[in-house]
């Protein structure tokens, strides 16, 4: 047995065993014998009642609403309270009513005076009331759990799309790279060898740092200059890039592979195939919001902005990530011109 069903049944147990004494205790002020016994045996009573119409009406409620039976739910609980007045009034008859016929209580109407309608009704009603509190509680716990659950639910839907777009970045990336070194290969570079060491560096970051939720932004830009490294053998000195820092970034978290996509994208249309250009990369510390600014001039074989995000997964994943990780609460945005193009990403710390 699960520990939250013990806990759920004995709030219950306690909760009847209050009620129960409750209304025992309130009606024993009376003296005498007889006075006594009928306080217990009422308040015996009034509990068997009300806990059968809270766990009937719980029983039938499970059983209906999740099927969406609304009519079936309600008609159910208005005969279970019927069912439930009335038995209490039959009981109170035989074990109270009666007896008092035929005792020292001599002017007590007959037994079938005690049966008119509104002492009926009044039975009723003060055993849906009686119970109404648990009730209130038990559905009270099923919205609360039922929150939960939506609330789990939602966290491990995001969690999945991020590790599939997480899944996507790192291919891309490979290809990208991949491609490069074939591209010296190809021409016989002296320096495809470092390209592949520096590669294996980025899969390492790649298998391990990458798979955290959070981890320091200096990682993550310790991860990009090896990027850009790995261009630099590709371009040589035609690529002009710069990194600055403002404020205090070292000791920020953040989720892994988020400022990697405007650096490719700087790459991708920004700089020429013969490695002509410059890309500037600015990061810095506003209160509790990290900025990153990456400024590309733009080649003259680079694609019209309305292309950017088709041309490739880069922006539009890297848009779909900051939705699931930071909904409504981070912000992308990007300018060009004939002679460049800026993207400014903020997301709070």
């Amino acid at each position: 047995m699960k520990k939250q069903k013990i806990y759920t049944i004995t709030g219950h147990a306690l909760y009847w065993l209050l009620f129960f004494l409750f209304d025992w205790l309130a009606m024993s002020g009376r003296i005498g014998k007889f006075e006594s016994r009928a306080d217990f045996t009422t308040a015996l009573i009034n509990f068997v009642a009300a806990a059968g119409f809270a766990y009937g009406s719980i029983y039938w409620f499970r059983l209906n609403w999740f099927r969406e039976q609304y009519l079936r739910l309600g008609i159910g609980v208005f005969i279970i309270a019927l069912f439930a007045g009335f038995l209490k009034h039959a009981l109170r008859t035989y074990f109270l009513y009666l007896p008092m016929l035929n005792t020292h209580i001599q002017d007590v109407a007959s037994w079938a005076n005690y049966w008119k309608p509104r002492y009926v009704t009044g039975s009723i009603v003060w055993t849906v009331l009686q119970a109404s509190l648990i009730l209130v509680f038990y559905f009270f716990d099923l919205w609360v759990r039922q929150l939960r659950q939506i609330e789990k639910a939602k966290r491990e839907k995001v969690e999945a799309e991020l590790e599939l777009l997480k899944s996507q970045v790192e291919p891309h990336f490979i290809f990208n790279t991949l491609n490069n070194i074939y591209y010296l290969a190809q021409k016989s570079h002296p320096n495809t060898g470092e390209m592949i060491y520096r590669l294996a560096q980025l899969l390492s970051f790649m298998l391990y740092d990458s798979r955290k939720s959070l981890i320091p932004i200096e990682k993550e830009m310790d991860y990009i200059r090896d990027y850009v490294n790995l261009e630099r053998i590709r371009y040589g000195e035609k690529l002009d890039i710069s990194f600055n820092e403002f404020g205090v970034v070292k000791d920020i978290l953040a989720p892994p592979l988020l400022l990697l996509p405007l650096i490719e994208n700087a790459f991708k249309h920004g700089i020429a195939p013969v490695g002509a250009g410059w890309i500037r990369v600015d990061v810095s510390r506003r209160d509790s919001t990290l900025v990153c600014k990456v400024e590309n001039s733009m080649s003259l074989e680079a694609k019209p902005l309305a292309n950017l995000e088709k041309s490739g997964l880069g922006l539009s994943n890297l848009s779909s990530r900051l939705e699931a990780l930071f909904p409504e609460n981070h912000e992308l945005k990007t300018l060009h011109s004939k002679e460049s193009f800026l993207a400014v990403l903020s997301i709070p710390i």
